[in-house]
């Protein structure tokens, strides 16, 4: 089903990234949702579909309990767990059911608390009961095995995947609600920070915090009625291809993961190519996952990336403005919703609404959301209204 023009993003809202915020996972979820309709100037009564994200700090459902916290009665309601490319799911699905007639107005809102504190065991409990039995480790060590492979095809990158951090966290320094807005960082200080998982450091690995962001996504033909800045969702493709990374085609392929198709289709959809694109979203709760987004997006060719990070500038002020507002690696990770911090920022973007960092001249933004092990892929392609 295409899209195209059916669907914008009309309003936006998200809470401060903080280690212990303190607050309930209902009342980051509100705080987020609530903002989100104010900048649509829509009211409660407006919204009649819902789509919540599963947090990983508890099993509860959230789409029925928050659409009855905040007082919504949905004619459309879900849930969607791909892991980390829930968020940009979410935002499919969202756009989906304003295109075919399902609901008007649908809030969609990831919320979390820092799970390294608060988890449920229903997310570990699958982990371990499934994957440890065939191959052991947590996701840093299986990224670290990408990386360490991606390295031995294709050479060192230690130093782009050390400027990618830097120039992220230059992003986040000029972010009011970054978990990390207050401290820089140098390449020096990637390099010299702690091996967690060999070859990756500290500093390249995503920290967990609380936090919750929302979007209210309507009806393309209604958009323009709600707000001067919709921004429209003209492409959106989705691929997944395995839970276990044993069994994962990019161990096979060259590192070629799911992206690569997700991509595709979402750019076909959408009627551009990545000559068009002006403002990036990469998830990158390790450095790798930016690298890889970038080869398999199609902005430079496999085993080019490393080069293309050292030959280009990845601030807001430079010709390939990535993750312009710190990413989850500088700004945070709300669990599962850590996914929509680079969707937001892109949204921002084409709103004209970044302030300072503020880009110029944007019709076309991507993002990309990525869950478990490089296992779920989802690429917006998104349109200044």
């Amino acid at each position: 089903m295409s899209i195209r023009g059916k669907s914008a993003i009309v309003g936006f809202g998200e809470t401060e990234f903080l280690k212990d915020s303190g607050k309930t996972i209902f009342e980051l979820a509100s705080e987020a949702s609530i903002s989100a309709i104010k900048d649509a100037n829509l009211s409660i009564s407006d919204i009649d579909g819902i789509i919540t994200l599963s947090p990983l700090s508890t099993a509860a459902r959230l789409n029925n309990t928050l659409a009855n916290y905040l007082g919504i009665k949905p004619t459309y309601s879900d849930e969607v767990s791909v892991y980390g490319a829930s968020g940009g799911y979410a935002l499919k699905q969202a756009a989906e059911a304003v295109a075919s007639g399902a609901a008007r107005n649908v809030l969609v809102v990831g919320a979390d608390q820092n799970f390294l504190k608060h988890f449920s065991t229903e997310p570990h409990d699958l982990m371990e009961n499934y994957n440890a039995l065939f191959y052991g480790g947590g996701a840093t060590s299986n990224y670290a095995m990408v990386t360490n492979l991606y390295e031995h095809l294709y050479g060192d990158t230690q130093w782009q995947r050390a400027k990618i951090a830097v120039q992220q966290r230059y992003n986040a320094n000029h972010t009011d609600n970054a978990l990390f807005g207050h401290k820089e960082l140098t390449i020096e200080g990637v390099l010299q920070s702690p091996v967690i998982s060999s070859p990756l450091r500290l500093f390249e690995i995503v920290s967990p915090c609380d936090g919750a962001i929302a979007f209210i996504v309507s009806r393309g033909e209604e958009a323009k009625s709600i707000t001067n800045t919709p921004v429209y969702i003209d492409g959106a493709g989705f691929y997944s291809t395995h839970f276990l990374l044993s069994d994962a085609d990019l161990l096979k392929n060259g590192v070629v993961t799911p992206i690569k198709k997700a991509s595709s289709i979402a750019f076909e959809m959408a009627g551009v190519s990545t000559d068009n694109i002006g403002i990036c979203g990469f998830y990158d709760c390790y450095t790798i996952a930016v690298l890889l987004t970038i080869e398999d997006m199609g902005f430079c060719k496999k085993g080019e990336g490393a080069r293309f990070v050292e030959e280009h500038d990845l601030t807001f002020k430079g010709n390939f403005p990535v993750n312009t507002s710190g990413g989850q690696l500088s700004a945070g990770q709300p669990g599962d919703a850590g996914g929509m911090v680079n969707v937001v920022e892109v949204v921002r973007q084409l709103m004209g609404k970044a302030g300072v960092r503020q880009v110029q001249d944007l019709e076309f933004g991507v993002t990309n959301t990525n869950g478990g092990l490089f296992s779920n892929e989802c690429t917006l392609v998104l349109r200044r209204g």
